[in-house]
């Protein structure tokens, strides 16, 4: 279950664990490219998505750090 806290401006902020960081980039991978999490992080390591402006791609490339 997510730690959450209140922020210095009385706002609710719920962190997410590594596991559920996961579960968010492999629901986005499958939703928007229909690939898992783990082959979107094995292509975006080899370079794939380098020279990509697709709206999708930075979707998901935008969870990567909630998963590693």
């Amino acid at each position: 279950m997510p730690d959450t806290q209140e922020s210095s401006a009385g706002i609710d902020v719920a962190e997410a664990t590594p596991e559920e960081g996961k579960a968010m980039l492999d629901h986005a991978a499958r939703e928007v490219l229909n690939i898992t999490g783990e082959d979107f992080l094995a292509r975006w390591d080899a370079g794939e998505y380098e020279d990509s402006d697709d709206p999708a791609i930075t979707r998901v490339a935008m969870l990567i750090p909630f998963a590693r």
